[in-house]
């Protein structure tokens, strides 16, 4: 440095000295300076810090202290203090912003802090502490001390200090970080150092404290209302957010950003005053931030938990978050520590979130700020919430299908949520798979199950009328549970899965939001049936691993209520047949089956189900067609054929297509009824016989193809047989050489007749019918089917003015029909009064090797030599059966198969008559039994046996 340079700064200096001397006493210092005896002012803190400040040294008096001091300061300056020497044990420092220039907030940066001890065992400072106060403390949330026991350390205890508690909570020990900044909300703040005198606790430690302390101004610290919240009456750190839903709200610790004050409980109620419709308001506490939570855990950086995390495991601060608005309400989740927080979800539209800090603790950045956004979620149609929290009950009846969901809110530690799915019916039964499910695992190094963070319980009730071996589809063991809320069983089928051992999944059902895959989930690999109409799901939260970012146990599953019938004890039993008698019931309804197991959905490619209506054989089976929907509608259409007077059905294409085929048995043979495969008009099918099948068939299904895609309704009634179809003969199976049909008919009702006209094997008939071949305004028709053939193959309308001739089809060529009888089937439906008759005899081919015995040269044609010289003109044109040559001879061929006949009854009647000659002879003889080979000696022998003759 110069000499020049030197000379300068002395000047400055004096200069300095004669301005205060002249002018300092008429101006005096500011509030916030300490005016040196020799007039000079430097700022208060400098007063007895242990550096002179003023040039004549009397900021630095012998024994001085800067205890029992206010200080003040202008706006935005920041004033070091150093703690000298103390006089008494209580030392207080008050800061007191006086508004304008000088603030209106106090900012108290510790830089420097050791003053007593904290003891982690009892929470507690020994040898001195600090107490801060702000104006309006006794505003705060008092409440009992939070003291946490610990487990004791082996050995001898090392004696201690007095435990030294402060009314407003103490903070003791070393500075926790390189500093801790505290931020008022009034305008005063007092410090009170407390060191018991030597002797009173042991050595007691010298204290060492080093601030800076600044003024600021309310639009500099200030939070907006709407951000944080209102404040609630009576209590300072107490506040309420609304409506988040439209703005940003935050909760931060009392002080924020500086750290909170001891001995304190604050609330924060956050509330949600209104949703969308259709939709529940649900509250998130997040914080991503690494560095906006530090809550002090009351443990040693190296004990119980890794440090920069949150734990649950707290003996000191704690933040606890509660799903609802009281003490009372299900504790999510607590928490302390340091690190970002999950988001912790409620299940409605209110949390309280709950600071409570202990009354000791080391001086730290203890602070937290959490954010705060609202949740709509879809209010679920599926359920019926129960008074039992998360658990719901599913009544099968009203909500046949849905989903099953873990929670999709928080959830306390220890909570059971339970999912019960009954059926409507006893013969229900219950399909359900998993699309996805996860249950955290706190012990990934090991294979062994805990059980510590979730599990999962399927329990399957078995009815008390079922027996073993309808469930051989479960490989689960059965297993008594009498007291398993209250299930009426005699035993259950339980399951338990934890986080190593997953449920049966069909993971690609989570693909599609209805969790309706395109591959259905096959049973018994990817799904469950339960073996009666329940099935019971528990999710146990065993604790809360919100908090380490792992998730929470959840699952998602998909049930559907299968409905079964009596008539078949195994549900995946083929073929489906339904037995409907008018001995139960004359009528009722048929409908589409329900068992999802048949249908695409279900993994059924196609299905096939018979409903067999069975009545008394005086009965007729009307059906009356109600609803009807298939899906492949546009690939059939049901047409009536005003010709046979019956639906059918023309399908377009056979690819994915539905039928419903109707038949009935009618002298032992399937007769065509109906065909219906589109939505037509309400129509009636009828039976002949007292028999019908409906056979519902569908082909080529798709993984979304089910009982709604293919749904009818039949109405079906057993109703009595008409006597309109009466002719000579009872019979309505007519064979011989020879017959005839004559039917007068008088009613004016619609109705149907049918006969079978059976010939000999290797024989035909020659028909003769009264009547025209058939035109447009046939009322009355005659209708030939063959036996083979649901199609006619002659049809006519009646009318005795006309007759129609023809062989029936066994006439034509054919060498497999060598052997087979002749069968036709011979229908007449009626529609308005008139006469109906028809005629036949048997025929066979002439052939050159065979001599026929009587022949109709016209038709090329032998007829039964009976039907010779009977007065009926057999041969139409020749008559060759009525010639006088052949019926005035001598009957020889009748009298020798009369006289067979006759010798071979008198043959018969001889045979009988000796046969009961010789039973009744011999029944007057005992039978002599076998010898005993194995007889015992002791039984005694009868004496009462007949003699044999």
């Amino acid at each position: 440095m110069t000499t020049s340079t030197m000379l300068s700064i002395v000047l400055v200096l004096q200069v300095s000295i004669i301005w205060q001397a002249t002018w300092g006493e008429k101006i005096g210092c500011q509030p916030t300076e300490f005016k040196c005896s020799s007039g000079q002012c430097v700022d208060g803190g400098r007063y007895c810090d242990g550096n002179s400040d003023c040039f004549d040294g009397t900021d630095e008096p012998e024994r001085c202290t800067n205890c029992n001091r206010t200080f003040y300061g202008l706006a935005d300056l920041k004033y070091p203090l150093r703690l000298s020497e103390r006089r008494s044990p209580t030392c207080t420092l008050s800061f007191v912003a006086a508004g304008g220039k000088y603030g209106d907030q106090i900012e108290i940066t510790f830089l420097s802090f050791q003053i007593g001890t904290f003891d982690l065992d009892s929470s507690s400072c020994l040898r001195g502490y600090l107490e801060i106060e702000e104006s309006g403390v006794s505003k705060y949330d008092k409440h009992t001390p939070r003291v946490r026991r610990r487990t004791k350390k082996k050995g001898n205890p090392r004696k201690k200090g007095v435990s030294l508690r402060a009314p407003s909570g103490s903070f003791c020990g070393p500075l926790i970080g390189q500093s801790a900044t505290f931020y008022s909300t009034g305008d005063k703040v007092k410090l009170t150092v407390f060191v018991p005198p030597q002797g009173a606790a042991g050595q007691p430690l010298v204290p060492r404290l080093y601030l800076t302390y600044r003024f600021l101004s309310k639009t500099r610290v200030g939070h907006s209302a709407e951000t944080v919240g209102k404040v609630v009456s009576g209590a300072r750190c107490d506040r309420l957010l609304t409506n988040c839903h439209m703005k940003d709200c935050v909760i931060r610790s009392p002080n924020f950003p500086g750290f909170y004050l001891r001995n304190i409980s604050c609330h924060y109620w956050i509330r949600q005053d209104s949703a969308p419709p259709g939709k529940t308001a649900q509250i998130e506490i997040f914080q991503d931030n690494d560095f906006k939570i530090n809550v002090p855990s009351g443990h040693s950086n190296n004990d119980r938990y890794k440090p920069g995390t949150l734990t649950s495991d707290c003996a000191g601060d704690i933040v606890k978050i509660y799903d609802g608005r009281t003490n009372e309400s299900p504790l999510l989740v607590e928490f302390c520590g340091a690190g970002p927080l999950p988001t912790i979800r409620s299940s409605g539209s209110d949390v309280l979130v709950k600071l409570i800090s202990v009354a000791s603790q080391t001086l730290a950045n203890s602070r937290f700020e959490l954010g705060v956004r609202i949740h709509f979620t879809k209010n679920s149609g599926n359920f019926l919430p129960t008074s039992e929290g998360c658990s719901v009950t599913v009544d099968g009846g009203k909500h046949p299908v849905g989903i099953l969901r873990g929670p999709d809110h928080s959830v306390s530690s220890g909570t059971t949520c339970t999912y019960r799915v009954t059926g409507k019916k006893p013969n229900d039964k219950i399909w359900l798979y998993f699309a996805s499910y996860h249950v955290p695992d706190l012990h990934p190094w090991t294979d062994r199950e805990h059980c510590d963070a979730g599990k999962l319980e399927i329990i399957h009730p078995v009815p008390k009328l079922r027996h073993q071996h309808h469930h051989k589809y479960h490989k689960q063991q059965a297993v008594v549970l009498p007291t398993v809320d209250k299930i009426d069983a005699e035993m259950v089928l339980l399951e338990t899965y934890c986080e190593k051992k997953s449920p049966r999944q069909c993971g690609h059902a989570s693909d599609f939001t209805d969790l309706i895959p395109s591959r259905p989930c096959t049973f018994p690999e990817e799904s469950y049936l339960s073996p009666g109409p329940e099935v019971i799901l528990k999710m146990t939260f065993m604790s809360s691993t919100a908090i380490k970012g792992s998730g929470n146990p959840h699952f998602m599953a998909r049930y559907e209520v299968v409905e079964t019938t009596a008539y078949s004890e195994d549900i995946l039993s083929n073929p489906c047949v339904i037995s409907i008698n008018s001995r139960d019931t004359m009528t009722g309804n048929m409908e589409s089956p329900k068992n999802i197991f048949l249908y695409g959905r279900g993994g059924a490619k196609d299905l096939a189900c018979k409903y067999e209506l069975r009545g008394s054989p005086e009965q007729r089976v009307r059906v009356t067609v109600k609803q009807v929907y298939f899906s492949s509608s546009a690939l059939c259409q049901t047409v009536y054929d005003p010709v046979v007077e019956r639906h059918k059905c023309n399908v377009f294409h056979f690819g994915k297509f539905a039928v419903m085929n109707v038949t009935e048995l009618w002298q032992d043979t399937r007769v065509f009824v109906g065909c219906i495969c589109d939505s037509t008009e309400k129509f009636v099918l009828e039976s002949l016989g007292h028999t019908m099948d409906v056979e519902f068939l569908v082909r080529n299904m798709g993984p979304r193809d089910d009982f709604r895609t293919f749904r009818f309704m039949l109405e079906y009634e057993f109703v009595s047989e008409s006597n309109s179809c009466e002719t000579i003969s009872e019979n309505r199976i007519l064979s011989g050489s020879k017959g005839q049909l004559r039917l007068n008919l008088h009613s004016l009702q619609p109705f149907r007749c049918r006969w079978l006209l059976a010939a000999f094997p290797s024989r035909a008939l020659y028909v003769t019918v009264n009547g025209r071949t058939f035109d447009a305004e046939c009322k009355n028709k005659i209708l030939f089917y063959n036996i083979n053939n649901w199609e006619p193959y002659k049809v006519f309308c009646a009318d005795n003015n006309h007759q129609e001739f023809f062989f029936t089809e066994s006439w034509k060529q054919s060498s497999h029909r060598h052997f087979e009888p002749d069968l036709t089937f011979l229908e007449y439906i009626a529609n308005e009064p008139g006469q109906f008759r028809v005629e036949w005899i048997e025929v066979t081919r002439s052939k050159p090797e065979v001599a026929c015995l009587l022949e109709c040269p016209e038709l090329e044609a032998c007829i039964g030599p009976d039907l010779a010289c009977d007065g009926i003109r057999h041969c139409p044109v020749s008559g060759n059966d009525e010639i006088p040559e052949r019926c005035d001879q001598f009957p020889f061929m009748t009298v020798a198969i009369s006289s067979t006949a006759a010798v071979a009854l008198v043959t018969f009647i001889i045979m009988g008559l000796l046969l009961r000659y010789r039973l009744v002879h011999a029944s007057d003889k005992t039978v002599i039994p076998p010898p005993d080979m194995y007889r015992n000696d002791c039984k005694r022998s009868s004496s009462h046996k007949a003699p044999v003759r």
